[in-house]
Order: structure tokens, then C-alpha cells, then sequence
């Protein structure tokens, strides 16, 4: 399993993965992650990529990062 195709539930759940995504981006933890739990990472962090939420550079790194632990 690689962290475009985990799901955002499944994430969330691993406290690694959630401290390297507030480490990184803090400003997605203000959106209520509930709406997005049946969706994979992959789908989420194109979608705040796309919208500027987040900058590309930054969404690889979260990426490559929780890749590592996967």
C-alpha cells in the first residue's frame, strides 16, 4: 500500500501519518477530515493542490514522507 491509494480514514489513523501531515500542512487540519474518510489521499491531496490549499512542493514531501513508513 503506498499513500496515494490509502484512504483518509486510514490515515488519520496512524499517528505517524498524522503527525507528519501537521508537521507539514496544519492549515488541512482545520477542514473537517469526517467528509473525506472514504476517499484515498491521492484524490485529496490533488484536490488542495489544485485549489492552492497547499503547494505542490509541500504535498510531495508529506507524500514521500509517510511512503517511507508505509
Amino acid at each position: 500500500m503506498d499513500f496515494r491509494s490509502l484512504t483518509v480514514k486510514d490515515c488519520f489513523a496512524n499517528p505517524q501519518c498524522k503527525a507528519i501531515i501537521e508537521q507539514y500542512a496544519p492549515q488541512i487540519m482545520k477542514y473537517p477530515i469526517k467528509l473525506f474518510n472514504k476517499k484515498t489521499c491521492g484524490e485529496i491531496f490533488d484536490l488542495v493542490v489544485s485549489k492552492k490549499i497547499l503547494p505542490e512542493d509541500v504535498a510531495r514531501t508529506i507524500e514521500s514522507k509517510i511512503n517511507e513508513i508505509l
